[in-house]
């Protein structure tokens, strides 16, 4: 009888050994994530200068964090090529932009400003990037 009381005991054990993994793994996505959410998508960006970010900065909108940027990359025409996965149940609109910012205090993130139009960028798709009109300064090769 002291044998089959044995095994259920290791039983036991190694079940509530299975349980406290999966709620540490459990634990440690949520963390992982920092949205509590998580389904994400793909979507990417041109950019001029990503100066600063990194893969694993945040992507926001609002102050609130939505997402990480993923990859970095240069494309042909020289430009920085940014993918980043999103949560997936925000449905953002095709006009919606994306700028590298930072707020006193902070690594810079990905900011997201929502459009307005009706038609959601899709998965996969690609959102605009905000342009900054800078004066051009001639070159004086001292």
């Amino acid at each position: 009888m002291d044998a089959r009381l044995g095994g259920n005991m290791f039983e036991t054990l190694l079940s509530a050994a299975v349980v406290g993994i999966a709620l540490v793994f459990g634990g440690f996505m949520a963390w992982q994530t920092g949205t509590g959410h998580f389904g994400s998508y793909n979507l990417t960006a041109r950019m001029d200068n990503v100066a600063g970010l990194r893969v694993g900065s945040d992507v926001r909108i609002s102050g609130v964090k939505v997402g990480r940027v993923s990859a970095l990359a240069l494309d042909a025409g020289r430009k920085a090529l940014v993918t980043m996965q999103v949560r997936d149940d925000l449905a953002l609109p095709a006009d919606s932009i994306a700028a590298v910012g930072a707020q006193v205090m902070s690594d810079p993130a990905l900011i997201i400003t929502p459009g307005h139009a009706k038609q959601p960028i899709p998965a996969g798709g690609e959102i605009g990037a905000w342009h900054p009109k800078l004066p051009r300064r001639p070159f004086t090769g001292s």
